[in-house]
Parts: structure tokens; sequence; C-alpha cells
């Protein structure tokens, strides 16, 4: 029974996906994100949305008012694939900045590196799909663009880097614009 009301709940993402950006292309608002980047193996896991198919992204969200960056991350990592993560096991924060879908947004993204790959969980309603994969498996037309920065900026698109390199430690208001 769970399982056939799970295409409902993805036609109802997808009306208020599509609402919401009518709403951002009429007033261009600036938002706060925040996502944790889980390194595995030397593979990054990705998540796929019903509301933006074929579209890869790290598990993230909004920072609500009031919220640490790094309490969002670790938020919504945990409703997006199940995982939970410790704040103590995440690296520093890499801030990025991009456009999207009408918005101005500067995201917050932890890296994360476990001893062990987690166990993901997708509720197939909002996230469809988590898949591991190394960054040269992807190209950047199906990478959201918080993703693209993010890769960008720890020199892991376009430049050969590994992708279980340290992570970088700049100044926490280092923005890569895409």
């Amino acid at each position: 029974m769970v399982a056939s009301v799970d295409p409902l709940w993805r036609l109802a993402y997808r009306f208020a996906h599509a609402a919401l950006r009518l709403w951002w292309a009429v007033r261009r608002p600036t938002a706060r994100g925040a996502a944790i980047a889980v390194w595995s193996e030397g593979r990054l896991l990705v998540v796929e949305t019903s509301y933006r198919p074929g579209l890869l992204d790290l598990p993230g969200g909004a920072v609500e008012r009031g919220e640490r960056p790094i309490a969002a991350a670790l938020r919504e990592l945990a409703e997006e694939t199940g995982i939970r993560a410790g704040e103590e096991a995440l690296e520093p924060a890499v801030s990025v900045a991009f456009t999207f879908e009408h918005r101005r947004i500067t995201s917050e993204v932890f890296a994360w590196r476990p001893a062990v790959r987690p166990t993901v969980r997708v509720d197939r309603r909002e996230v469809v799909r988590a898949t591991w994969l190394v960054p040269e498996e992807v190209a950047p037309p199906c990478l959201a663009p918080g993703l693209a920065a993010y890769l960008v900026r720890i020199g892991a698109l376009g430049s050969g880097a590994p992708p279980d390199a340290p992570a970088p430690t700049g100044r926490r208001g280092e923005t890569v614009k895409v």
C-alpha cells in the first residue's frame, strides 16, 4: 500500500517545486543552504530528487531560520539518505555561492569521510535515487550547480585531483561562482 502512494508524493513534490520556481522567478530571493559531501572509497554520495529528474546533487537543503548550517546539513543528510553522522565527524565547511532556479544561494558544504561506507536508504518520494560516483563519472550538465561549485572549489572537477584529497583549508568566506 505504501509504495502505491509514492507516485502521488512525487507528483506533489513536482507541483510544489514548479510553484516555488514561479515564485522565485518573480522574487529573485537569496537563500542559505547546507550540504554534506560523503566520501567513501574515492566515491561521492549523490542524490537525485523527484522534482529535478536527471540532476545529481549532494544531500542537503535550506538552512532554517535560527538553525546552524552544520545542524541543517546533518538534518538533511538524515532526511534524504537515512544516514546519521555526528558534528565531530565532519570536516570544516567549504562555502560556495551560485545562482540556481532564480535564487542566489550561498551554501556551506561539509565533508565526511566515514571509515565504513554507510548504508543509504531513500524514501522514493522526495529522493528517488542515491548512488556513489567518482567525480569523473559525471559531466556538468547533470550536476546541480551547488555540487558543481563544490567540486570546482575542492579541485575535483576537471582537475584530475583525487577525490579523497584533504579538505581545503581556505577562509570560510571564500566562494565559487558558477
